[in-house]
């Protein structure tokens, strides 16, 4: 099948434990899911067979599972407009891109091992610019990644949450009902899995509005989520080498990560393009109504108990 890459044997064996992936049978589930999208007039996905392979994965090649979350995936465009439509690759979003907002190192952890991401929300120009508008980056890239890279989809993601310098008009740009729909996208919705998040480098003065924030967040959370109060405690949990340069790691610079993602956004300009024909039309689903509108989804009310400072 065009576009599937075979994958190193390390991460072969892993896609067995960690996804129920097997190789020679993979097109098969993949052909079952696309028929699927054909057959269901109410929604328009998109039948690339990697990101449908990306879908399996996240769902342990459960097809039930994996329909379910390509349905949240386009079902939440209508309630999440703001982050998830308007994809287009143009200048204002390459402007953004080229900040330094999110920056992906060239090579995962270990050969078998998950991408790492790292967000720097101090480089968002708070009068040209929201949070909002950054997440719609960071879900286009995090889509590219499930296009593109196998150790993203069958490892998971590491994603490291910098807040140095964030200003608190910066920070009281992050309402709870944004985080809340963004924990649900990455929770229920996303083809890619993050395994760890770990934020470091928060401001003392910042903690007050960050603990009120991801108040709104469940108590228990499907990822490890740490706070570190020095950065440095994060190599802990994290190989230096798997960071940039400027953190103290070899995993190369973050100008030549930009560069590279910033050629893979030119690359798929006209993909993105397409994107808005990509939804859901809740008028012809027959049957139950889809996950945000029973509310299925949206029960994450709760205490961030769960959250470890380390």
């Amino acid at each position: 099948m065009a576009g599937l890459r075979p994958l190193p044997a390390e991460l072969a064996a892993l896609a067995v434990t960690e996804c129920n992936e097997q190789q020679s049978e993979r097109e098969t589930f993949i052909v079952t899911l696309q028929t699927w999208i054909a057959k269901s007039p109410y929604l328009k996905a998109r039948t690339d067979e990697r990101l449908i392979l990306a879908f399996l994965r996240r769902c342990r090649f459960s097809v039930e599972a994996a329909k379910r979350r390509i349905d949240n995936y386009y079902s939440l465009r209508n309630d999440f407009p703001e982050v998830l439509c308007g994809r287009q690759v143009d200048e204002a979003l390459l402007r953004q891109f080229d900040r330094g907002i999110h920056v992906i190192p060239k090579r995962p952890v270990s050969p078998q091992g998950p991408r790492v991401i790292i967000s720097q929300f101090c480089k968002i120009d708070p009068k040209q610019s929201n949070p909002r508008e950054a997440f719609k980056l960071l879900f286009i890239l995090l889509e590219l990644l499930a296009l593109e890279c196998d150790n993203a989809s069958v490892s998971g993601l590491f994603y490291v949450v910098d807040a140095r310098d964030v200003t608190m008009e910066q920070m009281l740009q992050y309402d709870p009902f944004l985080l809340k729909k963004t924990f649900m996208l990455v929770d229920q919705c996303l083809p890619l899995r993050f395994v760890e998040i770990h934020l470091v480098n928060m401001i003392p003065s910042g903690q007050k509005i960050f603990n009120f924030v991801t108040s709104f967040l469940p108590a228990k959370l499907p990822w490890k989520f740490v706070v570190h109060k020095k950065s440095e405690d994060l190599y802990n949990h994290l190989p230096a080498e798997a960071m940039t340069i400027e953190y103290g790691g070899s995993n190369g610079y973050q100008a030549e990560a930009l560069d590279y993602w910033r050629g893979k956004l030119e690359a798929y300009k006209d993909y993105l393009a397409t994107d808005s024909q990509y939804c859901t039309n809740e008028k012809l689903r027959v049957g139950l109504a889809n996950a945000w509108a029973t509310g299925e989804l949206g029960g994450t009310s709760g205490s961030f108990r769960k959250l470890e400072v380390d």
